[in-house]
């Protein structure tokens, strides 16, 4: 403190000049020891604190882009750059098979809905659709007519080997944009050497959208979507149950019928074929779907035979929602064969559905379904 005083006394005993001059550097002094403190500490810890900053605030000084744009068939959310990816692919609906010696198939797991039904004496067959992910596909294999009805509905390019009289016919005279890997052939479809025929041709969504392309099939109308449940609708982990099991049985031969379990950890469904784990062989990891739908769909023997079927997907029947570990029973309607297909509840609403994988189980009328 007596340093202090003798530091102010010599102060006070200087010309005016010499204070003016020494306050000037005492200030210069100040204004740059401000600068550096804010440069070196505070302005870091700001720019910290805006990069842990919540989703939509500022982000590094730039707003941060919203998941705010839908995959329209299943509901999923991207940010828009991260659609333009994606959002002008040509949909491919293709026809995969389900024998027991196609197993395990490869691309089902990429694609974004998948529609499994009867195609004959009990052996089932898929329909899998792609707009968002590249992959491998197959084994591909025939087409049969009712699953032109569900194809359409996404203005999808239809991918087959072959088909059913009826199927080939329609495709025709409803102006299929028509990929028929009989008629096209190699490079867009190829036979794998690890299996054999008819169980062994594959493509991928890639050589199909450059084939398309030659001929002249581009992408079309918009795809009508389903609604969607918002994240804050759904169930919290614990307030979801530990376990829940779908069984279909179709016409109950055997090899075909299928379970999905529920995981409430991913709210999801997981596909086993005959109590086997299925898996797609691309990636080599259990195939998962957010909803499953349960259509039941009237049957009946096509003229053709070889234990071939037609089917009314036109009209109105009762239907089964599976999501969130539980269900919701109403009734499907679709008003045309290019309809959409709709799902309602026995209030009339139109059900929501979780943003995910899709699959769709199309049953006869008395088949054996079962959930617990």
């Amino acid at each position: 403190m007596e340093y202090l005083g003798i530091l102010k006394k010599r102060f006070s005993n200087l010309p005016f000049s010499k204070k003016l001059f020494l306050g000037s550097i005492f200030i210069s002094l100040l204004v740059f020891s401000l600068w550096a403190g804010y440069n070196l500490g505070y302005k870091k810890l700001v720019i910290k604190d805006e990069a842990l900053s919540p989703r939509g605030t500022i982000v590094s000084g730039k707003p941060e882009e919203p998941i705010d744009f839908p995959n329209p068939i299943n509901g999923v959310l991207f940010k828009k750059s991260e659609a333009q990816a994606w959002i002008n692919n040509l949909p491919l609906a293709v026809m995969v098979e389900n024998h027991t010696q196609a197993r395990p198939q490869t691309g089902l797991s990429k694609a974004d809905i998948v529609y499994e039904a009867l195609a004959e004496g009990g052996i089932t067959r898929f329909l899998a659709v792609f707009l968002q992910e590249d992959t491998r596909i197959g084994p591909v294999r025939s087409a049969r007519s009712y699953y032109l009805d569900w194809a359409v509905e996404y203005d999808a390019a239809y991918v087959h080997f072959g088909g059913s009289p009826d199927a080939i016919s329609k495709i025709k005279t409803y102006g299929i944009k028509d990929l028929n890997g009989l008629t096209l052939g190699a490079p867009t479809f190829e036979r794998s050497k690890a299996r054999s025929a008819p169980h062994n041709v594959y493509t991928t969504t890639q050589k199909l959208r450059e084939r398309a392309s030659s001929k002249g099939i581009k992408k079309g109308s918009d795809i009508v979507s389903w609604k969607f449940l918002d994240e804050k609708n759904i169930p919290a982990r614990k307030d979801r149950p530990e376990t829940f099991l779908i069984k279909l049985d179709f016409k109950g031969t055997f090899g075909y019928n299928v379970e999905w379990r529920y995981n409430a950890d991913t709210n999801s469904y997981f596909r086993f074929n005959a109590g086997t784990s299925a898996i797609d062989n691309s990636t080599k990891l259990p195939i998962e779907a957010k909803t499953i739908i349960v259509q039941t769909v009237q049957n009946a023997p096509d003229p053709s035979g070889h234990s071939r079927l037609k089917m009314t997907t036109v009209g109105s029947n009762s239907v089964a929602v599976f999501e969130n570990g539980t269900f919701i029973e109403g009734s499907w309607k679709k008003d045309s064969r290019t309809a959409r297909t709709l799902f309602y509840d026995r209030a009339g609403e139109e059900i929501k559905l979780n943003r995910g994988k899709i699959w769709v189980e199309i049953i006869p009328p008395g088949s054996k379904f079962t959930h617990s």
